[in-house]
């Protein structure tokens, strides 16, 4: 796992390097193989990702607008300095972080994550670009904060979900998953519930 402008694969390997011996172009040498397609990379929010933070999360809410407690409105009148102050904390904290999906270069998801004071990681803001859904990305964004979670100590990662979006329950249940049996009121329509679901760590 690699922090900072670090990045992470998902799938694939390493081209091997070129010989130093012989000729590449040598009519009897067989055809190279295509590249391995890498697939999504994880990479840490950078300090000055502010603009490009405000945009994917404008974006996702804008996409799914039932999936999220803020609603568009209040994200696009929220002043460009909290979003460079969120960036530079995310970039560098111990406790609380954000990280890109990228796939060719482009962004293809986020996520965000903090640690709570009972030991464990919640996620949150896990979204995927359509185009790049059933792809592999959020597979590796929660991977990503998985693996930073059990780093840092924690004993499980929680995440909230609307009651209603079964698709995401069911994607989060294939990672392990579990319900805790702790529900709330989802706030921008507090007669839909979410509901807490937890992924044992130790």
């Amino acid at each position: 796992m690699l922090w900072g402008s670090g990045r992470r694969k998902v799938s694939g390997v390493d081209a091997p390097s070129e010989s130093d011996g012989g000729s590449s172009g040598s009519a009897d040498a067989p055809p190279e193989a295509a590249p391995a397609d890498p697939g999504p990379i994880v990479r840490r929010i950078l300090a000055h990702e502010g603009p490009l933070l405000r945009q994917v999360r404008l974006d996702a809410i804008a996409e799914s607008p039932g999936d999220f407690t803020t609603r568009l409105a209040d994200a696009r009148d929220r002043l460009p300095e909290a979003w460079d102050r969120v960036a530079e904390v995310h970039a560098t904290a111990d406790d609380q972080a954000t990280w890109f999906a990228e796939v060719g270069g482009d962004t293809a998801g986020m996520i965000s994550a903090f640690r709570t004071e009972d030991g464990a990681v919640t996620m949150t803001s896990l979204w995927s670009i359509p185009g790049h859904r059933r792809s592999g990305v959020a597979d590796v964004l929660v991977a990503t904060v998985r693996d930073w979670a059990y780093e840092g100590g924690a004993v499980e990662v929680r995440q909230w979900l609307v009651e209603r979006n079964a698709h995401a329950r069911a994607f989060h249940e294939s990672l392990g998953f579990e319900p805790t049996g702790h529900e709330r009121p989802y706030e921008p329509s507090p007669d839909i519930r979410e509901v807490e679901l937890r992924l044992p760590l130790r």
